[in-house]
């Protein structure tokens, strides 16, 4: 079922510098920096559209109808103890199943464009009191749940369209299974200090433990042993073969 967006798509461009904006500042507070600014401000003019509700960016296929958005990756470890799912290729792609060449910012953009809303609410309810970061805590989204998505994979074995959750592609080691508290996924959006856009600085897009640094996170119970996850490789493709991750509502 296509949800109707909160802005129209002829309003989305011109909504997404002010949400920009209206981030930065409240991420900037703390630690000013300008190059994240500018180099979202330059990703917000490379994107293309498609069609009337259809964009492009970087290679990321936004669409502003169903707020949908898809970005190519590719398997990098098929087994493998791991702390990511997804990072740059330049990232620590020793401990991630997919990598990307995509620009972590301009990811931060497309999910500003269709309206997700970056904010931690949900990242550390699981989490034990003395396991807990003390510089920072858990903050809602102006709407409630506007930080929640679901994450699939995509891929062809043949002619043949394969898809699967994303939380199907890891287990708990202790336990040898995927995490059964994971259908929904936690868009807590990076931040940025003294080094800039620390999702680019760093390339860590979605976390299984739990970095704050990343774009998105795992709520998952043990989210915050990095000793516990593992990826699954009965249900990952070869290393190498392309992925498409998508990125959808929580609740359509």
């Amino acid at each position: 079922m296509n949800v109707q967006p909160r802005y129209s798509p002829v309003m989305l461009r011109h909504c997404l510098p002010v949400l920009i904006l209206s981030i930065l500042s409240l991420q900037a507070q703390e630690a000013p920096a300008p190059n994240p600014a500018k180099d979202m401000a330059a990703a917000q003019q490379r994107i293309k559209k498609l069609s009337a509700t259809e964009y492009d960016l970087d290679g990321i296929k936004i669409n502003a109808a169903t707020r949908e958005v898809r970005i190519p990756t590719q398997v990098c470890l098929k087994k493998a103890p791991i702390e990511f799912m997804l990072t740059t290729d330049t990232g620590k792609t020793h401990e991630t199943v997919l990598t990307t060449t995509i620009a972590p910012t301009a990811i931060q953009v497309a999910m500003l464009l269709v309206n997700y809303q970056p904010a931690t609410e949900g990242l550390l309810a699981k989490v034990p009191a003395d396991e807990r970061p003390k510089v920072w805590k858990e903050e809602p989204p102006k709407s409630k749940g506007a930080n929640r998505v679901k994450i699939s994979v995509e891929w062809k074995v043949g002619t043949e369209t394969k898809t699967s959750p994303l939380s199907q592609w890891v287990q708990n080691a202790d336990v040898r299974r995927p995490p059964p508290d994971l259908d929904t996924w936690i868009f807590n959006g990076s931040y940025i200090d003294e080094r800039g856009f620390i999702a680019q600085h760093e390339g860590s897009i979605i976390g299984i433990w739990l970095d704050r640094g990343a774009i998105f996170n795992s709520p998952a119970e043990g989210n915050w042993r990095d000793d516990l996850w593992i990826s699954l490789p009965a249900n990952i493709p070869d290393e190498g073969t392309p992925v498409t991750l998508i990125i959808s509502p929580a609740n359509p």
